[in-house]
């Protein structure tokens, strides 16, 4: 005799104050428990690097908190934000990675590099052809040490576009894996975001598995349909009679066939026409004769 397992419901007093956790269907729960602790452990990792490269860049040291990823859609991650911003869309095989940042924050980087104090940054206009090249550059190396800081877990990407509305090309209705980076510089707070397609990082954690080359992919395909059982049957042509000459059969009526005497049958695989074949015999059993294929299996 097994014991049986009993589940109790518990019951709260009236006026308790219950814990409850609404469900965000925006922001669906893919990742959760050590994986999610892993990807935020790498997130952290990589934000710590992007203050470190921010600091030597502007000679101005930088503090950085990187908050828990989240998992949203693209249209909510590149949502307009007071501020103007730029993102740079990097390449990472065939997916698109999309790194944000305030257009004061590329200003600011800029201005730095070339000298200048940067205390004064006007977010109103664009950046200067020189401002945007340098910005880029450093955006370029942030992107880059996703994979080292990372130690491999997150991809390697290579920045292909970098503007206003550089994010556009992905699908809004997607989900990604977002990040925020809170920073913090001569007491003025900023922030810089990451998002990756979340297929992205849940193979990256195991929990997808690998892509498989096209061509292997079809190599076992085709070795399962060629053992995979189908139905061979022997079919004479269609007949057509009425109802009532159904009703009325008896033992010993014969119905006449529309189907020719020496016209073959058709061989069917699963329903589908595939072969001719005339009736024969194999021992005791009966069987068919291929005499003809219609082309249609190699």
């Amino acid at each position: 005799m097994t014991d049986r397992a009993t589940t109790r419901a518990r019951v709260h007093a009236p006026g308790d104050e219950l814990d409850v956790q609404p469900y965000d269907f925006a922001s669906p729960e893919l990742i959760a428990g050590d994986q999610r602790d892993r990807l935020d452990s790498a997130f952290e990792a990589w934000g710590r690097q992007v203050g470190t490269q921010i600091t030597a860049k502007t000679r101005a040291v930088v503090d950085v908190a990187i908050a828990p990823s989240r998992v949203q859609t693209w249209s909510a991650f590149l949502a307009p934000e007071a501020a103007p911003v730029l993102e740079a869309v990097a390449l990472a095989g065939e997916h698109r990675i999309v790194y944000r940042l305030t257009v004061a924050e590329a200003r600011y980087w800029a201005a730095r590099m070339l000298g200048a104090p940067g205390t004064t940054v006007d977010a109103a206009t664009p950046l200067t052809a020189v401002e945007r090249a340098l910005a880029w550059r450093v955006v370029e190396e942030h992107v880059a040490e996703l994979r080292l800081a990372t130690d491999g877990l997150l991809p390697e990407a290579v920045v292909e576009s970098f503007g206003p509305g550089a994010g556009a090309v992905c699908d809004p209705d997607e989900l990604a894996v977002t990040v925020v980076i809170g920073t913090l510089r001569r007491g003025e707070r900023g922030r810089l975001t990451l998002g990756l397609p979340v297929s992205v990082a849940l193979e990256a954690l195991g929990a997808l598995p690998s892509r498989q080359d096209a061509g292997r992919v079809t190599e076992l395909v085709t070795r399962h349909l060629a053992v995979a059982p189908v139905e061979v049957a022997l079919r004479f042509d269609d007949t057509r009679v009425g109802p009532a000459t159904v009703l009325d059969l008896a033992p010993g009526d014969l119905i006449p066939l529309s189907h020719v005497s020496h016209r073959p049958l058709v061989v069917t695989l699963d329903g589908a026409p595939v072969l001719q074949a005339a009736v024969g015999s194999n021992g005791e059993r009966l069987a068919c004769v291929v005499v003809d294929s219609n082309g249609d299996l190699a």
